[in-house]
């Protein structure tokens, strides 16, 4: 497993362009953020690999951080870990980049004397300002060299003078590594330099895609001279929900598959606003990575009487997008009719029975409470997505909506909010309010209270507590705040 250990030496680009500066600002703007294979790992178990050659399921999580230490450069520190398990832990380093003198992107690699210490240290810790030389061990010869390919495309160049012990013998690291805005491929050989034969420990490259964002966003044209956007495949559409775009849908129910209770064959087309969702991507949800969404509609039955509609939507990974249309009383004691839809994602514009719309709005995150505060006593749409495998409970799982009703407390140091929805049971019969309380400080922390009650009885069917970090990229973290310009 040591060997593991030093997999990623590789994060490593760099430059030979005349405006060095650009390519340094952009590249340190985008290489924060939380990076996962998982796609590729499932990928080699469908189709059958036996174990060892199998890719590893790795997640990295990079954090800006101020190391004084390292005067005149910009540094990050990078955990990675194993097994998909943020308490898996395999590597923390610091990666520490500067423009040398002759005009290049620069990678510097420090190790930690004492990693315990710095495990899981929340964003902007105090720990790095107080780091000293001591407290580091630079990888002699392992520097490395960012090249900007294109605009967001950067290639990684290391000369032939990292060598590091490996099981009694010295090995040589050769780093070709890509980097984008919205992934990460990494692909080092390792050369022993006794007799130059390769080691092969695991397979090469690692594709993984950036799950979380720390970037500097580009500003995008004003909200009032864009159109409405149409977001095409499953990735636009939970790109745009996490990152904080209000998302509105269209089914075209005459092209999609009707099941279930009455007037099947005369649907009207539906469309609505996804105001609050949850994503999962956790086998025991099920074998394909999938969001949902709901709410719930008062209506007139044909005699008049009042009754509840509500609509539950599965958006899933693989294209498919089913709907569920239930008409209750409204105790929501009796279902009066069931109906089923299930729709399928266009691959264009002009495919598909269901589309997914962006308004094109500027979203702008803010990184700090008092943002936050300043956001919402000046009366702007503020929404939030939560990465609860960042929190405490390591639950493969995102969950985002709309902070609309909310209340600051009197010393200004906390603002609570809440969602609330009705959904059906899915841990036994009927139906529940899915309740999520959320409280945010100033000290950065965010808790939110989760819960399930039955509505008939008022019993909880489960409550639970999850401990988070406002714009945390490791656990104790993953709650993001945005405004909608």
């Amino acid at each position: 497993m040591k060997c593991i250990v030093i997999l990623i030496t590789f994060l490593t680009i760099a430059c030979v362009r005349a405006d060095v500066q650009d390519d340094f600002r952009y590249l340190t703007s985008i290489f924060a953020g939380v990076y996962d294979n998982l796609n590729q790992y499932e990928s080699d178990i469908r189709r059958g690999l036996p174990p060892q050659d199998r890719h590893l399921h790795l997640i990295t999580s990079v954090a800006a951080e101020d190391v004084p230490v390292l005067q005149g450069r910009i540094s990050f520190y990078l955990e990675q870990y194993l097994n998909g398990s943020q308490s898996d832990l395999i590597r923390q380093r610091i990666y520490s980049f500067g423009i040398d003198t002759e005009n290049r992107i620069n990678l510097k690699l420090y190790s930690l004397v004492d990693q315990a210490k710095f495990a899981h240290a929340p964003t902007n810790s105090p720990l790095f300002k107080k780091l000293t030389m001591k407290d580091i061990v630079y990888a002699s010869g392992c520097d490395v060299y960012w090249t900007r390919v294109s605009g967001d495309f950067f290639r990684s160049n290391m000369f032939n003078t990292c060598v590091v012990p490996i099981g009694g013998a010295e090995v040589l690291i050769i780093d070709k590594s890509t980097l984008s805005s919205t992934y990460l491929t990494a692909d080092e050989t390792w050369i022993f330099v006794k007799n130059g034969s390769v080691l092969k420990v695991y397979p090469s490259p690692y594709n993984m895609t950036k799950q979380i964002s720390h970037q500097r966003p580009a500003i995008p044209a004003s909200p009032f001279s864009v159109d409405s956007t149409q977001l095409i495949g499953f990735d636009e559409i939970f790109k745009s929900l996490v990152q904080g775009q209000p998302v509105r849908y269209y089914l075209k129910t005459s092209d999609c598959t009707a099941s279930g209770g009455q007037g099947v064959g005369a649907l009207p087309q539906m469309g609505g606003f996804i105001d609050t969702f949850e994503y999962f991507n956790d086998k025991s949800f099920g074998p394909i990575p999938y969001f949902g969404f709901s709410a719930f509609i008062p209506g007139r039955n044909a005699s008049g009487g009042l009754v509840i509609l509500l609509k539950e939507g599965l958006v899933y990974k693989n294209g498919d997008v089913k709907l569920t249309l239930t008409t209750l009383s409204v105790d929501y004691q009796t279902v009066i009719n069931k109906q089923n839809l299930v729709c399928r994602i266009g691959s264009n514009a002009s495919s598909g029975s269901a589309m997914f719309f962006s308004g094109g709005r500027t979203i702008k995150q803010l990184t700090t409470f008092s943002s936050f505060v300043s956001a919402l006593q000046s009366g702007a749409h503020v929404r939030f997505s939560v990465n609860y495998g960042l929190c405490n409970i390591g639950v493969k799982a995102i969950g985002g909506g709309r902070i609309e009703d909310y209340e600051v407390s009197a010393d200004g140091n906390m603002v609570k909010s809440s969602q609330y929805k009705i959904i059906t049971n899915y841990q036994g019969e009927g139906y529940v309010e899915d309740i999520v309380i959320g409280s945010f400080y100033s000290n950065s922390s965010a808790i939110f209270i989760a819960s399930d009650v039955m509505v008939d009885t008022n019993n909880d069917v489960y409550v639970e507590e999850i401990d988070c970090e406002i714009n945390g990229l490791r656990p104790g973290g993953g709650a993001y705040l945005y405004q909608v310009v």
